[in-house]
């Protein structure tokens, strides 16, 4: 004898409708405000960088190249004209390359292989807007 199922179908309601609205509407308008987009992102002014060797300092207003030593071997950071980037990197993926250059307070560069991390640091920013 053959089983009988039966699979139950409703239409959406008026309910759903809204709520589908409601989720549409948080979707595209709250994170721009919960981000704190607004507003001037500041300026970096040094450089934070952490590897084996410990923490040092570097500014960013003199252009230069700094050899940093990780695990893995020898990492070369550029800083040129305020901003700061990777350049051969011995780890495989080369992520930290990827990440571009970094010159706004809070940016960071990880190489997590090589554990090595370079953060901008500086003055103004927005870290979160209240009202």
């Amino acid at each position: 004898m053959p089983v009988k199922t039966s699979l139950i179908v409703r239409r959406p309601t008026f309910w759903d409708a809204c709520l589908l609205v409601f989720l549409v509407f948080m979707i595209f308008m709250i994170p721009g405000r919960l981000a704190g987009v607004s507003g001037d992102p500041g300026t970096g002014q040094y450089l934070e960088v952490r590897s084996i060797d410990g923490l040092a300092t570097i500014s960013l207003k003199d252009n230069a190249e700094y050899v940093v030593n990780g695990p893995l071997g020898p990492e070369k950071l550029i800083v040129e004209d305020g901003q700061a980037r990777m350049e051969n990197s011995p780890c495989p993926l080369k992520i930290c390359e990827a990440m571009g250059p970094i010159d706004d307070p809070g940016e960071i560069i990880l190489c997590i292989p090589n554990r090595i991390s370079v953060k901008v640091k500086g003055s103004g920013g927005i870290d979160a807007v209240s009202r």
